[in-house]
């Protein structure tokens, strides 16, 4: 009865159910309820209803484990009575499955007095049961059915081959001693041997520590028995220690559970004892969870004891994590095995321990100023680093859990920020800056990438929000350094982790779905684990087979029309693909709209994250694993086309083109890619490699056609079956192969393929292919389709190939196109962002030259462009092009030439370099003599880099290729030919301009210089070239080609003047017969030459024989009379150098006192006379005599002699003598030519003996020339002035005591004269102080020569510090602006020098020298604006950088004071000229600072300051005097309502200014201009550098406080063509009474409105008004409005009785049509 009635109570249909409503569940924050396991002597009770409570203490029914009816299995009794744990009881109280129980048999090891092995394995293994053999189980299996086909089944392989694959993959996962293999077995068992070892170990291993549990809950709270040491360690909980596994049990248990899985045996364990193994588990994670995990940056190294406990437990906890998601991964169905809130607990444990532990090590750096952090890090770095190792592992499981378990939202949601923040964490550069190295977080960046693929494939719901938080957190990702990308590839390059992501993903989203169902649905067979947490399920397959055969059944497929199956396979697919385009253009236009905003240099990342995304992608286009690639590229390439071709910024078209650039050249690249690859597989002569080689050629032929690519054994399938052969069950490759044949079949859908069986066939594979996201089984039929086994050269090639058919890289023409177009744009900038991204297409695919042959047109223009930017992009451009087909020399060689003398200097550099390239290539004589002028003339450029860069070519093209030779003792003839060459190159070049002999010349002194780096190379290479010269001047038809002798011997006084130890004494040999004969002008040449080499060379020669130099002598004394001013120059020196070796004078004496003597026989003569005309000549010639003998020759030793000649003389100066018989020719009554001569030899003597310019009447002389308007005398005297302080500053810089015209021990000028320092410095004061005035005037009262040579003069008189600074500073200042770029430089120089040195002293002198600037430019240059027509460039830019080099307080106060000068005086303004003088020399000074370069921003805005007072105080009144003076508005009109002036009162008003003073109006009018046109300027630059009214006066402190030290930016696209249009109207409204009048009206509208224009950029709105300018002075009148169409607020500031009433506030608002055309105007300032 009893066992009835226990049989009967045990019964379920016979127990009654209650149901009890479930406790609310605790809040995160509230207090946790101690969990059961907790050891404490009293126990919590749960919080239950009156009724459940009652019940639960008044029920007594006992519970045990099921036993087996065989006694011999019993469980002892301690085991089962006693009280039964809450877990037990919550694991009990869950509804198990009914499974058939069998019993195990015990291991031989097992003692039968331990506890035995009861029914909790109830699926246990087929044994022995009671001594009783039981049969064998009988597997019946079902015949084929007739619609089965062998491509259904799948082959498993033997079992031999699984316990092979099974101990290698074992080996694999062997890691810091965790052995995670079973105890290794021998070969020879089978797979069921191994299973039941396996499953026994685990059983014995799960009671033993099941046992322990129990036994320490029976022993009580405060004891820990020595048994349980082995398999449980205490753990702090809410102030008490709770037990759970130790490490060394938890690997056991973890490795068998693995084993079990793998084997399939998990099924077979009891849910009791996997759900008490989480319980277990679930200790040690509560414990992290509530525990202070982390390490402390702050403790010192000695208190860091505290880490190994913390390590410890993180560690403990991350094992236990592994073993309770091993078990949910087994492939059990178990609800209670898959706990949500255990799923929780251990992503919370995780992520603490990624915050406390991992990213901490990640981003601590040696140098960060707490570096005794990262030395303790270093010493637990063995710890550290098993502690990545675990969370790497735990990640990977938990990617398992997710593939194989549908979770609920809010897990999924925590696994996503989990694995988003670690993909984010900055990484070190290097493993010298990491405590673990780079690779170690790295492994765990992938393996949470692995996890949101993931979870973007399975939970669809989640994509958007997956997209949206990679890319909000994008912007902290790395843009620089290696450490940027470290994803690397299967081909060895890196691209950005979080790119690739985004790749799978777009990837993912275009294939079918892998999931189909939850994981409760599917059984265990179904969803076998692998090891490698891939897809490997052949349940998934058949889910897919069945959906496409299932969609297939509704029509036949081999009766359905072709066009109907392309329809349906456009269906499928289109979905597909719209989901991936969808979510590929999300990401582009995200990661441009924010790029568009930023630039390079700023301080938001998105342009170079752009940047990043744009070359990874490109990095990526050509490997087939990643072919999303291209329909990203796709996706940027669209966009930048729409922003280049529409109406766009400057700076966003500028990032277009450059991306456009960038695309294209990839293109290029990407085609010759391919070429190469074709040659590598030139060495496999298979079918599919000829196949291959013939479709590219096909391709570049432009013959390919689609239906080659396209067909079922073409480069698509080629590339599917190349995917296979990597990894065809890994999620990426899955993904590629299902994105692949998403493209391969919208391919097919859209090329109109002809209507054929083939065409049907293809059409019904693709659909099955894309149903199940990858190649079908090949069946009998596909044997004649099949292709070969595909290499890699084989794959990537058919990609490229298939990659060159799609979309993107067909649009290589039309980018090509864009940027030509873009040439040609409006924008400075935008055109020169295209011409370099032209240039970059070029290089990658020169071909292009001869397809688009308007390319050198385009750049023929852009190198004469107004822009520098475009200028030198051009030049980059014209030299890639010269590269690639240097046939364009010849045509681009001008344009070179001329930019090599362009006012930019980085322009003339890149010039410069492009003339050495062709210098180099091109072997042409005349085109390198050409180039070598060029540098010649560069030489000498104002800018040191220039002149430099020009030095070092030169050298590099004339000098140092014969080094080698002149170093030889015996040159080959190929040498001595190639040596002779050179020197015809240095003839040609030397004889191609005037000037250019003297830049050889300094040239060839600088290189043999000391202090030259080379001297000693290049005296002997310019020693050959004068000997060798010597050879062609005694055999010149010998010489290739023919040279001059004239040529050769010029080229020689090039090296003589150079330095003269070049030549030998015997070379000189053969110059004295070029001496002795001047027959015709040619002779006069060469004579000139050779003595000029003479004079040089003589004074260092030594061992001249005096044979030659008196016959020497002789022939240039006989000669005299023949020759002119330059010869008699060179003779006279040479003359006096020879008589210093001969000791001779007597002849140079006595001729030197015939000329006297003939002076002054003639000096009564009336030489205007015509009859006087042969006289003329002769004294002409007798003064120059005179003069170059007196400057060159000595002759105050020899007085005796000239006292002996002349007996009349009783002076004792021959100098005085010699300037006396000159002076009375260079009186006013004498002929002009007589004058220029006679004053030019005065000053020649006077340079050589300075005390003569003390002489009253030598002084009278020069003043009276200076006070002439002749220029012919006054560049004489000017260029007296100049040499002779040129001679003064050189000898400072030598020292100064030297004799006259001695430098280095070298004749140069005076031989051998003698002059006293304080001769030469009483003369340079006297010329200083008494010709400045007269030097000055000349100076700036032309653009001559003559004015040239003047500002020369001053130059060096402010050099020297003979005058006060200001003196000359104004007239420097104005002489800056000259259109004749040599004053301009010269002044500029000077200018500067004076600046530096006399700062303080030169600050009041500058508005001075403005107004003297704006004379000098309108009465002398004839153009008073304030700008230059050509650039746009501010007139007194020179003068305004030079005053940037002071300090801002010294700025300020000069724009200050340039700004008063704009204002002005209504009653006292000069209204003289047209335009009145006031308004033009105002509009002058508003363009200059309209177009000044402002260094600093509060430079730009203490100038908009200043320009807004001068408005604001001048305007109100001047606004009043107009309403009232010339508008005449009444009282009536100001008391009635406040309408302005309408359509209706219009003309009214306007018939009341007839009765204006015109005097007056134009004086109100001219104020009325002025401060137009300062609010329009202040306007522009206010637009121009993106000062928008969000930056006004009142909070512009706090805007830009910190910004104030920087360079302004600029705003692209702001055109100052309106602003100077709209200064030009207002300007000449002036001519004309009406346009006044409405001049007028539009001034008193400016000031009235309370609405400035506003100067927010293009299509921008501003969020503030403009405001109305507003003086400081609170009794300055409030205007009167006018308008002049439309409805307006008039106001006015007089009272009724006329007394003006102060401002309240700010004038109300109002609203006014104007008909005038102002740059306040949105749209009006855009190219």
């Amino acid at each position: 009865m009893g066992k009835l009635y226990e049989d009967s109570f045990l019964d379920q249909a016979e127990i009654t159910e209650f149901t009890f409503k479930p406790l609310p569940r605790l809040d995160l924050d509230q207090q946790r309820q101690r969990p059961h396991f907790v050891k404490s002597t009293s126990h919590a009770t749960p919080q239950l209803g009156s009724f459940a409570d009652s019940l639960l203490h008044s029920t007594n029914l006992a519970h045990r484990y099921t036993t087996p009816r065989n006694p011999g299995y019993g469980v002892p009794e301690s085991r089962h009575m006693h009280e039964p744990t809450r877990l037990e009881q919550n694991s009990r109280a869950k509804t198990e499955q009914a499974i058939p129980w069998t019993a195990i048999a015990p291991s031989s090891h097992v003692s039968r007095e331990a506890p035995k092995p009861s029914g909790l394995y109830e699926n246990a293994i087929p044994g022995s049961f009671n001594g009783q053999k039981k049969p064998a189980p009988v597997v019946l299996i079902p015949p084929l059915s007739a619609e089965s086909k062998p491509s259904d089944y799948v082959a498993f392989q033997s079992e031999k081959c699984l316990e092979g694959n099974e101990n290698r993959e074992s080996r694999k996962r062997k890691y810091l001693g965790e052995a995670e293999t079973l105890p290794t077995t021998s070969p020879k068992k089978d797979q069921k041997t191994i299973s039941d070892a396996t499953f026994n170990s685990f059983h014995e291993l799960v009671q033993e520590v099941l046992d322990t549990d129990d036994s320490m809950g029976l022993e009580g709270a405060d004891t820990f028995p020595r048994s349980a040491v082995q398999h449980f360690v205490p753990v702090q909980y809410e102030a008490q220690e709770i037990y759970t596994l130790t490490p060394s049990t938890q690997v056991k248990i973890e490795s068998l559970l693995y084993r079990l899985t793998s084997l399939g045996r998990i099924s077979d364990v009891h849910v009791d004892h996997l759900a008490r193994l989480q319980g277990l588990c679930d200790r040690a994670l509560l414990s992290a969870e509530i525990s202070e995990i982390g390490l402390d940056p702050e403790l010192e190294r000695d208190d860091t004891s505290s880490w190994s406990q913390r390590i410890e437990l993180a560690e403990l906890g991350l094992r236990s994590a592994r073993t309770a998601i091993r078990i949910m991964i087994g492939g059990r169905d178990e609800k209670q095995l898959h706990s949500e809130e255990l799923l929780l607990r251990i992503l919370s444990v995780l992520g603490k321990i990624l915050n406390g532990f991992i990213i901490p090590v990640v981003e601590t750096r040696p140098n960060q100023q707490n570096s005794n952090f990262f030395d303790s890090l270093t010493s637990y770095k063995k710890e550290i680093s098993q502690l990545f190792y675990l969370a790497n592992k735990l990640i990977a499981l938990l990617v398992e859990l997710l593939v194989k378990v549908e979770m609920a939202e809010n897990i999924i949601t925590a696994a996503e920020f989990f694995a988003i923040k670690i993909l984010f964490v900055e990484n070190a550069q290097s493993g010298k800056d990491s405590v673990l190295g780079i690779q170690k977080f790295e492994n765990l960046r992938r393996e949470a990438m692995d996890m949101i693929t993931q979870i973007f494939s399975r939970y669809q719901d989640q994509r958007t929000f997956l997209f949206d938080e990679i890319l909000s957190s994008s912007q902290k990702l790395p843009t620089k350094g290696q450490h940027a990308r470290q994803f690397k590839l299967t081909d060895g390059t890196s691209i950005q982790l979080v790119f690739a992501l985004i790749l799978r993903l777009i990837q993912t989203s275009a294939m079918r779905p892998i999931y189909r169902q939850s994981r409760k649905g599917l059984s265990s067979a179904a969803m076998q684990p692998d090891t490698s947490g891939r897809i490997t399920a052949d349940h998934e397959d058949s889910l897919e087979e069945d959906r496409y055969q299932g969609s297939s059944t509704d029509t036949n497929t081999d009766n359905e029309d072709d066009e109907q199956g392309v329809q349906k396979l456009a269906k499928d697919v289109n979905e597909l693909n719209d989901q991936a385009a969808k979510q590929a253009q999300y990401i582009i236009r995200y990661f441009v709209g924010r790029a568009m905003s930023t630039s390079k240099s700023g301080d938001e990342p998105h342009r170079q994250l752009l940047d990043m995304l744009t070359e990874d992608l490109i990095s990526v286009l050509g490997n087939p694993e990643w072919p999303a690639a291209e329909l990203m590229l796709r996706a940027l390439l669209l966009s930048t086309i729409n922003i280049a071709e529409n109406k766009s910024s400057a700076p966003a078209k500028n990032m277009a083109l450059e991306l456009l650039g960038i695309m294209g050249s990839a293109i290029s690249e990407l085609v010759a890619n391919t070429q190469q690859s074709v040659k590598s597989l030139d060495d496999q002569d298979s079918v599919l490699s000829r196949h291959l080689r013939q479709m590219v050629d096909d391709y570049l032929e432009g013959g390919l056609e689609a239906n080659e690519l396209l067909r079922w054994d073409g480069p698509y399938r080629v590339v599917m079956e190349y995917l296979s052969s990597v990894d065809s069950e890994s999620l990426p490759i899955r993904s590629s192969q299902g994105y692949y044949l998403t493209q391969w079949a919208r391919a097919i859908c859209i090329a109109h393929l002809p209507t054929n069986s083939t065409s049907a066939k293809l059409v019904d594979r693709m659909r099955k292919a894309v149903s199940i996201s990858k190649l079908p089984a090949s069946d009998a039929s596909d044997a004649s389709e099949g292709i070969e086994p595909v290499s890699k050269p084989q794959g990537r090639l058919a990609y490229a190939l298939t990659i060159l058919s799609m979309d993107f890289c067909r649009q290589f023409d039309l980018v090509f196109k864009i940027l030509l177009d873009s040439i040609s744009s409006e924008q400075t900038t935008v055109r020169t962002r295209s011409l370099k991204s032209v240039t970059q297409m070029l290089e990658k695919d020169p071909s292009l030259l001869d397809r688009a042959r308007n390319v050198k047109g385009l750049l023929m223009k852009c190198a004469l462009d107004a822009s520098p930017s475009v200028r030198d992009s051009a030049l980059m451009l014209i030299g890639k092009c010269i590269v690639l087909k240097p046939a364009l020399e010849q045509d681009f060689l001008k344009h070179i030439l001329t930019l090599a003398n362009d006012p930019t200097t980085s322009v003339r550099k890149r010039s410069l370099k492009l003339l050495k390239d062709i210098y180099s290539r091109n072997p042409q004589r005349e085109i390198r003599s050409i180039i070598a002028d060029c540098l010649c003339q560069r030489t000498k450029d104002a800018e040191k880099p220039v002149s430099d860069l020009a030095s070092q070519m030169l050298e590099e093209s004339w000098l140092s290729p014969f080094w080698r030779v002149a170093e030889a003792q015996d040159s080959s003839v190929r040498d001595k030919l190639a040596l002779q060459s050179q020197l015809t190159l240095i003839i040609k070049t030397v004889q191609r301009s005037e000037n250019t002999a003297p830049l050889i010349t300094s040239f060839i002194e600088e290189s043999l210089a000391a202090n030259a780096r080379n001297t000693a190379a290049n005296f002997g290479v310019c020693k050959s070239l004068v000997a060798n010269a010597f050879e062609c001047l005694i055999d010149p038809q010998g010489v290739p080609g023919g040279l001059e002798q004239r040529h050769i011997l010029h080229t020689l006084t090039v090296f003589a003047s150079a330095n003269a130890y070049l030549f030998t004494p015997e070379q000189l040999h053969y110059l004295q017969p070029y001496v002795t004969n001047l027959s015709n002008s040619d002779d006069l040449n060469i004579f000139k030459c050779v003595v000029v080499i003479f004079r040089c060379v003589l004074p260092v020669v030594s061992t001249v024989q005096h044979s030659l130099l008196r016959d020497v002598q002789t022939a240039l004394l006989h000669g005299v009379s023949k020759l002119g001013r330059a010869e008699l120059n060179e003779v006279a020196a040479c003359l006096w150098t020879i008589n210093s070796t001969l000791r001779n004078p007597e002849k140079l004496v006595k001729m030197m006192a015939s000329v006297i003597r003939n002076l002054n026989a003639l000096a009564q003569q009336d030489l205007t006379d015509q009859s006087q005309k042969e006289n003329l000549k002769r004294i002409r010639k007798y003064i120059q005599i005179a003069g170059y003998f007196g400057k060159h020759c000595n002759f105050e030793s020899h007085i005796a002699g000239f006292r002996e000649a002349l007996a009349w003389w009783k002076g004792s100066s021959v100098s005085g003598l010699v300037v006396s018989s000159i002076k009375p020719f260079a009186i006013g009554k004498q002929p002009l030519l007589l004058r220029v001569d006679a004053i030019n030899s005065i000053g020649l003597i006077c340079q050589a003996w300075p005390y003569h310019y003390n002489q009253v009447d030598i002084s009278n002389t020069f003043q009276e020339v200076l006070d002439e308007d002749n220029p012919d005398l006054q560049i004489i005297v000017l260029a007296c002035f100049k040499d002779f302080f040129a001679m003064q500053e050189r000898q400072a810089e030598v020292g100064g005591d030297q004799p006259n015209g001695t430098i280095n021990g070298v004749t140069n000028g005076k031989l051998g004269g003698s002059m006293t320092a304080s001769e030469s410095d009483g003369a340079s004061a006297l010329i200083a102080q008494r010709f400045l005035k007269s030097i000055l005037r000349i100076a700036s009262s032309s653009q001559n020569t003559c004015a040239m040579t003047a500002t020369e003069v001053i130059a060096s008189i402010n050099r020297q510090g003979l005058v006060h600074p200001k003196e000359s500073g104004p007239i420097l200042v104005a002489l800056e602006t000259s259109t004749n770029p040599s004053i301009a430089d010269v002044a500029e120089k000077a200018h500067r020098d004076v600046h530096q040195q006399h700062e303080s002293m030169f600050e009041r002198e500058y508005m001075r020298a403005v107004q003297e600037a704006y004379r000098y430019q309108k009465d002398i240059v004839g153009d008073p604006r304030g700008y230059q027509a050509a650039s746009h460039a501010s007139k007194l830019h020179a003068m305004f950088e030079i005053i940037k080099t002071s300090k801002g307080k010294y700025q300020k106060k000069f724009i200050s004071n340039f700004c008063s000068k704009i204002s002005f005086d209504i009653e006292k303004m000069d209204l003289s000229g047209h335009p009145p003088s006031a308004v033009s020399f105002s509009r002058f000074l508003i363009e200059n600072l309209a177009f000044f370069d402002y260094g600093r921003v509060d430079e730009l805005l203490h100038t908009l300051t200043c320009m807004e007072k001068i408005v604001a105080d001048s305007g109100s009144a001047l606004s009043h005097s107009i309403n009232t003076e010339v508008f005449h508005v009444e009282v009536d009109t100001i008391l009635g309502p406040a309408t302005g002036v309408t359509q209706d009162n219009e003309e009214k008003v306007q018939m009341k200014t007839y009765g204006v003073d015109p005097l007056r109006l134009r004086q109100l009018a001219s104020g009325a201009v002025i401060l137009s046109c300062l609010w329009e300027a202040r306007t522009y630059l206010r637009r121009l550098y993106g000062l928008g009214s969000s930056q006004r006066r009142e909070n512009k402190s706090k805007a830009v406080a910190k910004d104030v030290n920087k360079v302004p930016g600029k705003v692209q696209g702001v055109s100052s063509e309106k602003l100077l249009g709209t200064i030009v109207e207002k300007v000449d409204s002036l001519q004309d009474q009406e346009a006044t009048l409405r001049q007028c009206q539009e001034f008193v509208d400016l000031m009235a409105i309370d609405n400035e224009v506003k100067v927010a950029a293009d299509g921008e709105e501003s969020a503030n008004g403009p405001e109305t300018p507003s003086g400081d002075d609170a009794d300055t009148p409030a205007p009167v409005s006018v308008g002049s169409k439309g409805p307006g607020k008039r106001k006015i500031s007089g009272s009724i009785g006329g007394t003006p009433q102060k401002k309240r506030g700010r004038p109300s608002l109002g609203r006014r049509k104007s008909s005038r055309k102002s740059v306040d105007s949105d749209g009006d300032w855009g190219d």
